[in-house]
């Protein structure tokens, strides 16, 4: 077998094999007029044409959708722009509205109260100095406010201004153990004093002491300032009676009040800086 191989008549006949094949495929290529080279060269860059055809159809694509992408961004950046404006707008309009409405709270307080003489504040911020959370106020001594002035939320009593800073002040609130106020039910024309503990400053009340055992102040009666001292105005509501209860420790009752003013979600204010019988106990 090696030696047939091996041997001249394969070599001959597949020299003869090859020229009968390459005579094949010349006839072939020169009957449809095509010489061999360029047959040849359009077997090769035939697939490059298709290749390159197709990258220079997906640039043109990316080329328009890029353009079209700043198009985009740039639109979108101008409505932003817009939006931002409008939005800036609507604070101003919103500021405008809230003082209108403040300026209104105050003449209609000025009408019922003549002899108030008002400054309106912006509660911002809290001590935090403080258990009790007192309020610090964007009003001070340069605007007149002094030590012991009142505080009032249109006609609820809020608290009393306890230091005095030139562009500042610091509150205490109605649920500040501090506070004492002298105080009458409405209904029942009883008087004591609203001030307040630990405990039932957390939940958010008031306490009026120092009642007769035999008090007839009942859930719902409402509680205000008497004017007695000469610290608060007569009449500014402190809240209203949510439980009557006996004292554990002598032979009086007390009152739990709950304040009139959400304390805690005040924003503005008013300082009553003067009134009529202010320091005549």
């Amino acid at each position: 077998m090696r030696q047939f191989l091996k041997s001249t008549q394969l070599k001959i006949c597949l020299v003869v094999l090859c020229a009968l094949l390459f005579g094949a495929v010349f006839a072939a290529v020169s009957q449809n007029g095509t010489s061999p080279v360029t047959k040849a060269v359009s077997v090769v860059f035939t697939p490059l044409q298709k290749a390159t055809g197709y990258l220079s159809e997906k640039l043109r694509v990316f080329g328009a959708s890029f353009a079209s992408a700043n198009a985009y961004r740039a639109e979108n950046e101008a409505l932003r722009a817009r939006v931002a404006e409008y939005e800036a707008q609507m604070v101003d309009y919103d500021e405008i509205k809230h003082k209108i409405t403040s300026y209104e709270e105050m003449l209609g307080i000025k009408a019922s109260h003549s002899d108030y003489t008002l400054a309106p504040a912006n509660i911002i911020g809290a001590d935090a100095t403080d258990l009790f959370s007192s309020l610090i106020i964007d009003k001070g001594s340069n605007d007149d406010i002094a030590v012991n002035d009142p505080v009032i939320c249109g006609n609820y009593l809020v608290g009393i201004v306890k230091k005095v800073n030139p562009t500042h002040s610091v509150v205490l609130s109605l649920l500040n153990p501090q506070i004492n106020v002298s105080a009458i039910e409405s209904k029942t024309r009883e008087t004591a004093y609203v001030t307040t503990d630990t405990d039932q400053s957390r939940n958010g009340k008031c306490m009026m002491v120092g009642l007769e055992r035999t008090t007839l102040i009942a859930p719902g009666g409402i509680v205000t300032t008497s004017g007695i001292g000469g610290i608060y105005p007569k009449g500014l509501i402190i809240g209203t009676v949510t439980q009557v209860l006996e004292s554990e420790v002598d032979l009086t009752s007390y009152a739990i009040v709950e304040p009139g003013a959400d304390l805690q979600a005040l924003e503005d204010v008013f300082v009553i800086t003067g009134f009529r019988g202010q320091g005549i106990e």
